[in-house]
């Protein structure tokens, strides 16, 4: 492969990372979300030829690895520890992010996509949308249902541990 291999291993060691944490929201895990990049890495690696030659191959694997995340994401909600995460003795700040990446795993695939690039990613919605294969009209539907949805699992939470604590 000659000069395209160091090209592209150092367009691996540049972007991988930052494509790693985009995916981590979407598929809730580290190890899951490294083996969704692998395998778009792959993807990119197989067309390196023509995906070199675009304006933004980054934007392109990131592409990919969304959509494959949104894809790889579990239909059935997890089955975790059914105390609320403050009676396991974590700090306040520590129990909020633990409660919101639970409720994020609880959002359907797209839904989870869309909030997570949103909101901690800071993507614009026509970006989610070209990641995702929709309009941006769609984005903002997921959006608006994911918020909904989260609104309503962060609620039901809360009200189930003063519910606990108040015994």
């Amino acid at each position: 492969m000659g000069d395209d291999g160091g090209e592209f291993e150092r367009f691996f060691r540049r972007e991988y990372r930052m494509v790693v944490a985009t995916v981590v929201p979407i598929v809730g895990s580290v190890e899951d979300a490294e083996a969704v990049v692998q395998e778009a890495f792959l993807k990119a690696h197989v067309r390196w030829r023509r995906v070199r030659r675009l304006d933004r191959p980054g934007a392109w694997v990131r592409r990919i690895a969304i959509r494959d995340a949104v894809r790889a994401v579990p239909t059935q909600r997890p089955q975790g520890d059914p105390r609320p995460v403050s009676a396991i003795g974590f700090d306040g700040d520590l129990v909020q992010r633990l409660e919101l990446n639970d409720a994020l795993r609880q959002l359907p695939p797209r839904q989870r996509a869309a909030v997570a690039l949103h909101y901690l990613a800071g993507w614009p919605a026509a970006d989610i949308g070209d990641a995702l294969g929709c309009a941006e009209a769609t984005v903002r539907v997921h959006l608006h249902r994911g918020r909904q949805h989260l609104h309503d699992l962060l609620s039901a939470h809360s009200s189930t541990e003063e519910l606990t604590d108040g015994r």
